[in-house]
């Protein structure tokens, strides 16, 4: 898939990806990070999607897609894209991988929660069709508040 005039490709992360998967993570994100046994976790046990962006060789982003039994909706539980290629269209191309997957699952809607201090997320979701529907308050370790967005898929 061509974004932005640079190769890049979208695939299941594996074992392997786990330091590339760690050091992203440690550049997104200052508090509230996973654990590298967490990610191994969603990686080989979990009931997840867990995709990377392959640019180059390397991982710069990736997003975490939680599924449950017996449930309608599906959960957008992380994503992180390498600060050194923010606005390259990325977190679209993800958004839209979840998307479609969640429509080949039968899903109604994709769900997710974001810090109410982080602005420019919040607007990514809001453009990509996601609107807020509730509030968890003091939800991350900064004591920020997350802002509970859904998306319906029908």
């Amino acid at each position: 898939m061509t974004l932005m005039n640079e190769q890049v490709t979208i695939r299941k992360a594996t074992v392997s990806d786990l330091d590339n998967i760690v050091h992203l993570e440690q550049l997104c994100f200052r508090e509230d990070r996973f654990s590298r046994r967490q990610f191994r976790y969603l990686i080989v046990k979990s009931r997840a999607d867990f995709l990377v962006v392959g640019e180059a060789g390397r991982i710069t982003a990736y997003l975490v897609l939680l599924k449950r039994r017996n449930w309608k909706g599906m959960r957008i539980y992380s994503i992180a894209v390498s600060p050194s290629h923010r606005g390259k269209g990325l977190a679209r191309l993800l958004l839209d991988e979840a998307e479609e997957r969640a429509r080949r699952n039968g899903n109604l809607f994709l769900f997710l929660e974001v810090s109410g201090n982080n602005p420019e997320a919040i607007r990514l979701y809001g453009r990509h069709g996601f609107n807020v529907f509730g509030e968890r308050p003091a939800y991350y370790q900064d004591g920020s508040s997350a802002l509970k967005m859904r998306k319906p898929l029908r």
